[in-house]
């Protein structure tokens, strides 16, 4: 029997296989131990950016300016540097425009170069890669937001703040037409606007309403009766207050309230939307305000904090004069879906990232 010959060896083929097979785990380390340390350098001067965006913003909205808002590029190259695990990055460029923020920060090794250094892929040619992240912030006043149903007239508005805690009557009640809740509304002086707040109408089964002053007329509620849909909100803002702890809300302010008392002149009423008999409100700005306690009929409850009850007691209220306690403040935290660059007439500035 003959024996078959096996024509060609295969010795010798590994060798060059595994070589192979080597720039290949090589090209996958480099991609994925690389890569992800890639990632990792930009979160950390991604979250310098932000940081310092956010840093600037805030201290142009405060009243005065904080040193920030002056020199925007020591304080981000600061910040910047801090959120860098090596504490190395560059700056480059950091400026304050009308009410915006601009960051951009890049990579940096410790020995000052602004690249960022990779290990692995050195194997297969490429040595440094430019890495920078940017973030931009907005400040000043808010010209739209998410707010409670709420609209607090400008009669009680406090932009020099030196008012202390106050009583808001509910508009149309008989205490906001007493002499010490009255002011003048509209471009003609010889009309009245009563003070205290209003209800707005938004039809929703939420405690919240879209306010924008660039459509500054909104529907107020025809009735004073507690709106049911903000039960729980209260609910909450009592825990808290129960806490201890305070509570702050974003509000429009009204400049004109219809239908108004009467007066002489043009009818600031005749423009609005609703008729001059329609109930709503002109809003004219935002502000914000530290509640300390309440008082409502119409299925809403009541709850007074130590000093809510005590000037209580001093304006010798009654059951029927229902409202809100609390103080116009000056800081403002940036509300959920709220928009910057509406006037700062109260005060109510904030800062916020936007990109």
């Amino acid at each position: 029997m003959r024996r078959m010959k096996v024509q060609g060896s295969e010795r010798g083929v590994v060798a060059p296989l595994t070589a192979l097979i080597m720039v290949v785990l090589l090209g996958m380390a480099a991609f994925a131990v690389d890569v992800a340390t890639m990632y990792s350098e930009h979160a950390q001067l991604q979250n310098g950016a932000d940081s310092s965006a956010l840093a600037i913003a805030q201290a142009c909205a405060a009243t005065p300016p904080g040193p920030a808002c002056a020199a925007p590029v020591a304080a981000a190259t600061g910040l910047a540097n801090d959120n860098a695990l090596d504490a190395h990055s560059n700056l480059v460029s950091a400026t304050v425009g009308a009410g915006v923020v601009n960051v951009t920060t890049q990579a940096q090794d410790p020995a000052g170069n602004n690249h960022f250094s990779l290990v692995f892929a050195r194997a297969l040619g490429i040595n440094t890669s430019d890495i920078q992240a940017s973030a931009q912030a907005r400040f000043g006043g808010f010209s739209a937001a998410n707010v409670v149903p709420l609209a607090f007239s400008k009669c009680e508005s406090d932009p020099g703040f030196t008012k202390n805690l106050q009583f808001f009557p509910s508009h149309g009640s008989g205490l906001d037409d007493d002499p010490g809740y009255e002011c003048k509304q509209g471009p003609s002086s010889g009309w009245e606007l009563s003070g205290g707040f209003g209800w707005i109408k938004h039809g929703t089964t939420n405690c919240t309403v879209l306010v924008d002053i660039a459509a500054p007329w909104v529907s107020a509620d025809t009735g004073q009766d507690f709106d049911g849909t903000c039960t729980s909100v209260f609910a909450g803002w009592k825990a808290t207050l129960s806490a201890g702890k305070t509570v702050e809300i974003l509000v429009p302010i009204f400049d004109i309230a219809c239908p108004d008392s009467g007066g002489t002149g043009t009818d600031p009423c005749s423009a609005s939307p609703y008729g001059k008999n329609g109930k709503g409100f002109h809003i004219e700005a935002f502000a914000q305000i530290s509640l300390r306690g309440w008082h409502f009929s119409g299925g809403g409850d009541t709850y007074y904090t130590p000093e809510a009850s005590a000037l209580s007691s001093s304006l010798k209220l009654k059951n029927p004069d229902t409202g809100l306690f609390g103080r116009f403040i000056k800081k403002v935290s940036l509300e959920e879906a709220a928009v910057m660059g509406g006037p700062t007439t109260y005060g109510a500035t904030g800062a916020g990232l936007s990109k």
